[in-house]
């Protein structure tokens, strides 16, 4: 394995700081349940619904969660007569329900904030690469709607065993605000994924608490006793298992129902990346970039919309933004969404995780698919996919969550790749 490869190129995401995502994906709070995200996409009266990932009870946090959702709103809209749906947002809901609306002779115009479709899928170019900076996978693929897409498609795609991570070494002495200093963190131990046992205890556990505990809370009575297993072990299975898979606080994520499924089941990334999706739904429809929509005013005979000096008429509107935005009033609406919504609201919210997309000269990394390294503390984490297959050139796309993401994520793009590289240069060599 080489130690002198080469940085050829990187990306970087930022979905913590970006105004119109406020995070990765939807997960629910200790006090919140699965019956939020049914309420949160109930239609409000015959001309408003929210759809979008974060209103599917059984897929929310994924692609195709989104794009269905979005498709059950258009279908909502066509079944009551509509002939003009305003659509808010160009990521997969918003897509999937103004191609079902155009599809069917109606008129379906997208606003759209960011100057670019897709929402969180984010297509991001490195050294001649095209890989994906948000959503990377087609999750539970055999049930997947927008896997049967690509295939119909033609694309490529790569499985991805999240059941067998290489667990690698985090070398002592790296300071996280040092970019030179060339490792961190106490040694790894083995792969405690494939612990069976400890899976079935975490999920027993965490299907046992109180209503309105929070996964932090039953991790505290779990070390108090965590035999037959260490203390360190425990903590390590869910920094693994929890806390990558959702980037929040476990003080808030609910025990019983914040540990939602859909990671490792036949998991495939595309080769080229979401876009390849997103280009092809998107293909006529009439979207607006640049256009956020600050107002919704629903009145008896349609719905109002205000962009600025711009306004938009319809007979309804459905709504595709992320739950940070809607909780943050970025949308305003006339009359306000009813107590059962905002309550919903307050129950939902999105974790961050962010990624870095790596792009070498040569390997200096084993040969394996996917690798995990744990920090040099408790619930620093860092999994790593890699892309090489994509066109043959040596490439990591690395996810990080847990407070290394409050001293990596700091600084110019190139110095948080340079810490990123830092960091799996010295788990490898």
């Amino acid at each position: 394995m080489s130690i002198t490869a080469r940085l050829l190129g990187s990306a970087v995401s930022h979905w913590g700081d970006d105004p119109w995502a406020g995070g990765s994906w939807s997960l629910i709070g200790r006090h919140g349940t699965p019956q939020d995200r049914i309420t949160l996409g109930t239609p409000v009266g015959d001309r408003l619904r929210i759809a979008g990932e974060a209103t599917h009870p059984t897929r929310a946090g994924m692609t195709h969660g989104a794009y269905e959702q979005g498709l059950a709103a258009a279908t909502w809209a066509i079944n009551l007569g509509h002939r003009r749906v305003a659509v808010i947002g160009a990521g997969m809901a918003g897509l999937a329900a103004s191609r079902a609306l155009t599809d069917s002779g109606l008129a379906a115009p997208i606003w759209e904030a960011r100057d670019r479709i897709g929402g969180r899928t984010a297509g991001a170019d490195v050294a001649g690469g095209a890989f994906d900076l948000g959503a990377n996978w087609l999750q539970q693929y055999d049930a997947n709607i927008l896997a049967r897409l690509a295939e119909h498609l033609g694309l490529t795609t790569i499985p991805t065993d999240f059941t067998d991570p290489l667990v690698l070494p985090s070398r002592p002495g790296l300071s996280l605000g040092d970019d030179s200093s060339p490792g961190g963190g106490p040694a790894s131990g083995g792969d405690l994924s494939a612990g069976g046992d400890l899976d079935g205890e975490l999920r027993k556990r965490l299907a046992g608490a109180a209503e309105g505990a929070s996964v932090a809370d039953v991790l505290d009575t779990w070390l108090r006793d965590p035999g037959p297993w260490t203390a360190a072990e425990v903590r390590r299975f869910v920094d693994a298992e929890i806390v990558m898979d959702t980037g929040v606080p476990l003080s808030w994520l609910s025990a019983r129902h914040g540990f939602e499924p859909g990671v490792g089941e036949g998991d495939r990334w595309i080769v080229g990346g979401y876009r390849l999706l997103t280009t092809h739904l998107a293909a006529g429809l009439d979207i607006r970039l640049q256009s956020p929509v600050q107002h919704v005013r629903v009145n008896p005979g349609g719905v109002v919309l205000t962009c600025g000096v711009v306004t938009g008429h319809a007979d309804a509107v459905i709504v595709t933004a992320p739950v940070p935005v809607l909780a943050a009033d970025t949308i305003t609406f006339e009359p306000p969404l009813p107590d059962s919504h905002r309550l919903a609201l307050s129950h939902l919210c999105a974790g961050r995780v962010e990624k870095v997309i790596l792009r070498f000269d040569e390997r200096f990394w084993p040969e394996h698919g996917y690798y995990r390294v744990h920090g040099p503390s408790d619930t620093c984490i860092s999994e790593w996919l890699d892309a090489t297959a994509a066109d043959g050139l040596p490439t990591l796309v690395g996810l990080f969550a847990g407070p290394w993401l409050d001293t990596l994520w700091t600084g110019p793009d190139p110095d948080i790749a340079a810490r990123a590289t830092a960091i799996i240069r010295a788990a490898t060599t």
